[in-house]
């Protein structure tokens, strides 16, 4: 990798800083590009690989417009995201039974939270553009409402429930980044 980015630099003329960041932005998208290979391989073996999909295509459209919590190394993004996602797939739609009409209520409410919270990281952020941050609020308040218009159309697609239990976990995630966003914010300020 440093080769590549020094013969990069060299040939390009790019600076140090956009050398770091085409570094980073390579080495994020091999990580997650790694741990979707992962994933989708755990879940063919275990015969869950359409519930993964109606996990993961939810995660990654609120993900990219939300945030929410971001581990320091990778194996303790792979760990937290496996069991997220063994949460979402396995654990939750077979221990809670959720009626419709609350999955709808629930599904509203999450869509608020996201709508107000997001988008939100643990690490600081250049100043967003207030147009890019209300274009991603809207977003993902219509990620959650086409979830919650197709559990109106397919209300007994097993499926659904996984996208479901996606965006509970999302918003419950997305509302402790805030939460420690926040005790961190102030404890700087004490």
């Amino acid at each position: 990798m440093n080769y590549l980015m020094s013969r990069v630099q060299q040939e390009y003329g790019f600076t140090d800083y956009q050398t770091r960041l085409i570094r980073f932005t390579l080495t994020a998208i091999l990580y997650d590009v790694s741990k979707v290979l992962i994933f989708s391989v755990y879940f063919y073996l275990t015969g869950k690989l359409v519930d993964f999909l109606f996990a993961v295509v939810p995660l990654i459209l609120l993900r990219t417009r939300t945030g929410g919590m971001h581990m320091q190394k990778y194996w303790s993004c792979l760990l937290f995201s496996f069991l997220y996602l063994m949460a979402a797939i396995n654990l939750l739609p077979n221990i809670i039974n959720v009626h419709p009409l609350m999955i709808y209520l629930i599904l509203l409410f999450c869509a608020v939270i996201d709508y107000c919270i997001g988008p939100t990281s643990l690490k600081k952020n250049p100043s967003a553009c207030k147009d890019f941050i209300k274009k991603s609020k809207i977003q993902a308040f219509q990620v959650v409402f086409w979830i919650a218009v197709l559990f109106f159309i397919f209300p007994k697609n097993q499926y659904l429930i996984v996208s479901f239990w996606t965006v509970v976990l999302h918003t419950l995630q997305l509302s402790i980044t805030k939460l420690l966003r926040e005790v961190k914010y102030y404890e700087k300020l004490a």
